[in-house]
């Protein structure tokens, strides 16, 4: 019997060793087919997601993707009808969406910047898109597409002429769609953007009609058949004709009703430096800093000149110095010998490693562009493999115009200005940059360039080069670089002004002239392109930015410091915000700062303004917020709101503000009334807290039905923006708190363990 007992056991011991060894591998097994959600694992999903938006971002832009070098694109034109833009829209939101679901901080280190740059990146697009909205504001969008389009394929000598040709014809039978999206999507633009669009579309039927054969003949057009030279033809007519009906509608049509706002408004404002730049500094407090940086250059630069000139103003020192400069016919020469000055100084001093290769040349600015250009560099898309050379192009005088004229256009390349224009467009500027930039190995912080930090960076080394001592600390030269220095700086608070304070474009006009000693055909072209670019105070803030990193970099460093080794490090990231590069230089790169630059949306009060208020609406239902951002729910409200008549309606302009109407509802008696206390944003929700007055125990009141309303302006909220009511809002925290809350299970209650 105990042997039997013994046998059974044993065979039972054995089988539920075998049960459980059994158990360990399927769980094995299972564990096996979940991966760990490790570092790697999340860079690789992060990394697919950024590959499939900067495909997503350069079929939307195949323009943009020309120019960067990304030749699958060249057959296609951008679309921009309102259906396009919707889906762009849910792109970008999905894109959001995804990222929102991954922590930078679990990210290898590279994949820590790009994943801020490209958040940063979708959110400044969905401004854009959704709340800026230039496709409905700027007409000379559609027009600027239509010929950089073809101008990025044909400049570049990347494939054989056929092969470009192609691409200009699928592109050109693709503009007049183009244009007509633009007929459907404008509304009410401001009537400086329909009057530039005007003129620019003539240039663009200019561009067109003499250029763009002239560029085609030039790549190899000659050897075209018959057949394809009568396409291209046909086919460039038919832009011609195209951009011709365009220009008729904009100045038939558009321009009479062009009365729109050309200020995007604070709140957006605020939102694009923070998404384009990662600036978070208040508005107040940029405007600050450039007064005050303003006033020291202005300072500076009168104690030069009186050193310059004794006796004489700053006006009088800048005429002077533009009288010495480059005969007409050596201006490519001088400027070719004042770059290699500029280039055997950054090597002499380390100023930062030299490329190992560079491909630059200096020449005449093509004819079809010198209308529009003085100096400009011509550098190669980041992307491009095939047509790497960069040019660096300096604009002649025209031989037919009067002496007095080309005195004027050289005096602009005067002896003291020609090196500042090159430090900042080529060495140790835009050219070192860009090559710089071809080492990158982030297709994202190659792709996507922040503007502080490209302008930033090219404005920077006038300053660096003066301080580091090439001119041989030449006042004349140093008077050169802060009059640079001005016109930025101008840019700066005229942009902030013009957007964000209601300052006009006479005003803008008047503050370049007085302010920065410009005369007023420039100042007028300045103020109008700060109309349409309200973040041109890149160039400063970009520059204060670097200066602000070097000293602190410095500090970090002590005397192992090298300024030459802080440029090749600052170069090193791409171009992504400066914010990013500081994190990477700084050891900043976990915990609170990254949280800082991916929690943008904090908790800020929103200012509003009171259109009208009163106790006897037309309102007849329960306390309710309108959210109003047109002027035909606008004008429905008001019959409500204002006894019918629309005669005194406040008029909003609507681009970038919108109205709150606050319902109180409808009350049997008089005695009640309602007053809005704050407006906050909070996320994706606009939360009011209103006071709401009511009639007190045995107060007399009139009998008769009232209804309490106030109607409010406030910057224009991003789409898809959650109107609440602040005690509404505490009522579901307090029950949510309610529900969550743990109590201890009454002893009573409790199970006894079975006896």
């Amino acid at each position: 019997m105990k042997r039997k007992l013994f046998v059974l056991l044993l065979t039972l011991a054995v089988l539920a060793s075998q049960l459980l060894a059994s158990s360990e591998v399927k769980a094995q097994r299972r564990r096996r087919s979940f991966p760990p959600v490790s570092s790697n694992y999340l860079t690789t999903r992060f990394n697919q997601i950024a590959d499939e938006y900067l495909k997503g971002y350069y079929s939307f832009n195949p323009t943009e993707a020309t120019a960067a070098g990304l030749h699958e694109y060249d057959s296609r034109l951008e679309s921009r009808s309102k259906d396009g833009i919707a889906r762009e829209v849910r792109r970008l939101r999905d894109t959001v969406s995804l990222l929102m679901r991954i922590s930078p901080a679990a990210l290898a280190e590279d994949a820590r910047y790009d994943y801020l740059v490209l958040l940063s990146h979708a959110r400044s697009q969905l401004l854009e898109l959704q709340d800026i909205r230039m496709w409905q504001r700027d007409p000379n969008l559609y027009n600027r597409l239509a010929a950089a389009s073809v101008d990025n394929i044909l400049k570049r000598n990347y494939a054989p002429v056929e092969q470009r040709l192609s691409a200009v014809l699928s592109r050109e039978r693709e503009i007049e769609r183009l244009l007509s999206e633009a007929r459907a999507n404008l509304e009410s633009p401001p009537r400086i953007y329909t009057e530039t669009a005007i003129a620019q579309v003539r240039g663009s039927i200019d561009y067109f009609s003499r250029v763009v054969p002239q560029m085609i003949e030039r790549a190899g057009g000659s050897r075209l058949n018959a057949a394809r030279k009568s396409e291209f033809e046909t086919t460039n007519n038919s832009v011609i004709n195209a951009l011709r009906s365009f220009d008729e509608w904009l100045s038939n049509n558009l321009l009479p009703r062009s009365n729109g706002n050309f200020a995007i408004g604070e709140e957006n404002y605020r939102r694009k430096l923070l998404y384009d730049e990662m600036v978070e500094t208040p508005i107040a407090q940029l405007i600050a800093e450039g007064e005050r940086e303003l006033r020291r250059t202005q300072e500076e630069m009168r104690l030069l000149a009186e050193e310059i000139a004794p006796g004489r103003n700053i006006q009088t020192v800048l005429r002077s110095l533009g009288q010495n400069h480059p005969a007409a016919d050596g201006l490519v020469g001088d400027t070719r010998a004042e770059l290699d000055r500029i280039r055997a100084f950054v090597r002499t001093k380390n100023i930062m490693t030299p490329p190992m290769s560079e491909n630059l040349t200096v020449a005449e600015t093509p004819e079809y562009a010198r209308s529009t250009s003085f100096a400009s560099m011509d550098a190669p898309g980041a992307f491009e493999r095939v047509a790497t050379e960069s040019y660096f192009y300096v604009t002649p005088p025209d031989p037919q115009w009067d002496e007095r004229r080309k005195e004027e256009h050289l005096s602009f390349y005067n002896r003291y200005s020609l090196p500042i224009i090159a430090i900042h467009e080529v060495y140790p500027g835009h050219y070192y940059q860009h090559l710089a930039l071809k080492q990158q190995r982030s297709r994202v912080r190659t792709a996507l360039a922040s503007a502080s930090f490209v302008e930033g960076w090219a404005h920077y080394c006038e300053q660096m080069m003066l301080d580091e001592g090439f001119g041989g600390n030449n006042p004349k030269l140093r008077f050169a670089q802060l009059n640079a220095a001005l016109l930025r700086l101008c840019r700066y608070l005229v942009g902030l002004h013009l957007h964000t304070q209601g300052m006009s474009y006479e005003q803008g006009v008047d503050f370049f002239m007085r302010e920065g000693y410009q005369e007023r055909v420039n100042a007028e072209r300045e103020a109008r392109r700060g109309t349409l670019d309200p973040t041109y105070l890149v160039y400063t803030l970009g520059k204060m930015q670097i200066m602000k990193l070097r000293e602190e970099y410095r500090a970090r460093m002590g005397a192992s410091f090298k300024l030459g080794e802080f440029h090749d490090r600052l170069l090193s990231y791409g171009m992504p915000p400066i914010k990013i590069i500081r994190l990477a230089m700084l050891g900043e790169s976990r915990g609170s700062e990254i949280g800082s630059v991916n929690s943008v949306d904090v908790p800020r009060t929103v200012d509003f303004s009171v259109l009208a208020t009163g106790r006897n609406s037309g309102y007849e239902g329960a306390r309710s917020i309108q959210l109003i951002t047109n002027r035909n729910d606008w004008l429905n409200a008001w019959r409500v709101i204002g006894g019918g008549s629309t005669g005194s309606m406040p008029e909003v302009s609507f681009d970038t503000r919108a109205i709150l109407v606050v319902y109180q509802g409808q009350k049997r008696t008089g005695g009640y009334g309602i007053s809005i206390v704050e407006i906050r944003r909070e996320g994706t929700a606009l939360i009011v807290r209103v006071n709401e007055q009511t009639p007190k125990p045995g107060e007399m009141t009139t009998e008769v039905l009232t209804s309490p309303f106030i109607a409010v302006s406030i910057p224009r909220p991003p789409e898809g923006t959650v109107i609440k009511f602040d005690d509404e809002v505490k009522k579901l925290e307090q029950n949510r708190n309610v529900n969550q809350r743990r109590y201890p299970v009454p002893r009573w209650y409790r199970r006894k363990p079975p006896g």
